[in-house]
């Protein structure tokens, strides 16, 4: 999915969802015929927020599952950063109910700020008390996921994630109790059972996902295979065949988790680097830290668990008639997959892969990528930051060599069809530049270019 289509979801569901709130709230202070206070009508106010906050609630929820429909529509990387954006904004919905709430209260005794309305904990009122136990515990929980990541154990980072269901059922306990009887009202019944229905389902659906990955997700090394002086291929296999990964696109990723002989290690993404049609994994991987570094030391039957595939980069060789990819060091991966894919295929697309690195020897699997040049209608340009004009290889007639940095000039000088289909992947400064490049150079914006967006 490009961003225009997500930018296109985007722009079409919240002035719906804004014009549907505003209907709904019209409505229902229509059959008080304008009897309302400025009070009354802070606490209804109020009660949208809560309702909001609930329903965003469940929501965050359903992209927390990695439920596989939504995955494949939005693709993880941007299911997580929807995921995060989404907390902060339920986060301050219900410190926005719970600040109306406690207005309500203080003008109801005596007109002065009542700031003791906020931590009030007496099971004397047990609404309330559900209600602040909910909101005290996101505002624990939602700094903690967005900051927390690289400042805590990873172990108290990923459990702080399930407080969101009792949340969740806090929320919907303090909704109950607040609205006694009306809370079993025709309206409120068609609303709450579905919303109930689907957190529950979802709920299920995580769980056995959790229990089905061991089962089916357990591969074995097979090899460890250097490729430049930083960086090396895992290659996988599993006697059971692959799995779901056989059903894979070229570009797609898996999260993987190596175990030590005692336990599991922290999850990390990689892109499978082997194109579909191969049954061993292989992840191309460079060493920048202590998990990565360690890859090369991997033996041979040491167990991986492996999750997915997931991610939506993948290329349409039916209906793509032009291809521009653009990778910077490690980000040649999925580009791998697909050339190598291409070539099983013999694809009729035409084919320029920008390859930025910064010396000819860190260009991952480059004799291979020269020999694909030879089989299909691929044209590699080398784009190399830590060498000289006069340093350069000598081009040949489809593999070429340029100096310096990816600008606008250099794709210019390889690419004028605007209109053909743009890949990104690379780190994020090296995106960024490039967007900025092709904007220049070929007026091409950026929603227009897929890009590979993962992190963790």
């Amino acid at each position: 999915m490009t961003g225009k289509n997500i930018r296109k979801i985007v722009y079409l569901a919240v002035p719906l969802l804004v014009a549907a709130a505003g209907i709904a709230t019209a409505v229902y202070l229509r059959r008080f015929q304008g009897k309302l206070s400025p009070l009354e009508i802070s606490g209804l106010f109020a009660n949208l927020l809560g309702f909001c906050g609930l329903l965003g609630f469940v929501l965050m929820v359903a992209l927390g599952t990695r439920f596989h429909r939504i995955e494949r529509f939005l693709g993880l990387d941007r299911v997580y950063r929807i995921h995060k954006i989404l907390g902060i904004v339920v986060l301050f919905t219900l410190i926005g109910h719970a600040l109306l709430r406690t207005l309500a209260f203080s003008v109801i005794h005596g007109g002065r700020w009542a700031w003791s309305f906020l931590f009030y904990f007496s099971t004397r009122d047990t609404a309330l008390l559900l209600g602040h136990l909910a909101l005290y515990t996101l505002l624990l929980v939602v700094p903690l996921a967005i900051f927390g990541r690289h400042r805590i154990s990873y172990w108290l980072w990923k459990n702080s994630h399930y407080l969101v269901y009792p949340v969740v059922a806090l929320g919907f306990l303090h909704a109950w109790l607040e609205q006694k009887n009306r809370f079993a009202s025709p309206s409120n019944l068609a609303l709450f059972i579905p919303v109930g229905g689907i957190l529950v389902f979802l709920s299920f659906y995580r769980l056995m996902a959790a229990y089905r990955l061991k089962r089916r997700a357990t591969w074995k090394v097979a090899e460890v295979v250097r490729e430049t002086n930083d960086t090396s291929t895992l290659v996988l296999e599993r006697p059971e065949g692959p799995g779901p990964f056989g059903e894979r696109k070229a570009g797609q990723f898996a999260i993987i988790r190596v175990h030590d002989g005692r336990k599991w290690s922290q999850p990390h993404p990689f892109t499978i680097s082997a194109p579909p049609h191969s049954d061993k994994l292989h992840f191309t991987i460079k060493a920048a830290g202590k998990f990565t570094s360690a890859i090369p030391a991997l033996k041979p039957g040491t167990m991986v668990l492996c999750e997915g595939p997931y991610g939506i980069f993948s290329m349409d060789f039916q209906n793509e008639h032009e291809i521009v990819m653009i990778s910077g060091g490690v980000g040649i991966t999925p580009f791998l997959s697909s050339i190598r894919h291409a070539v099983k295929v013999s694809a009729k697309s035409r084919f320029v892969l920008f390859c930025c690195n910064k010396t000819y020897d860190d260009i991952i699997a480059r004799e291979e990528l020269h020999s694909a040049t030879h089989k299909i209608d691929l044209t590699i340009v080398h784009v190399l930051s830590k060498v000289r004009n006069e340093d350069l290889p000598e081009s040949e007639s489809k593999i070429k060599f340029e100096s310096g940095y990816m600008t606008g000039r250099i794709v210019s000088n390889y690419v004028s069809n605007s209109d053909a289909s743009f890949y990104l992947c690379g780190p994020p400064p090296m995106q960024s530049g490039v967007l900025n490049a092709l904007r220049e150079s070929l007026g091409i914006p950026p929603w227009k270019i897929k890009r590979e967006l993962f992190f963790y």
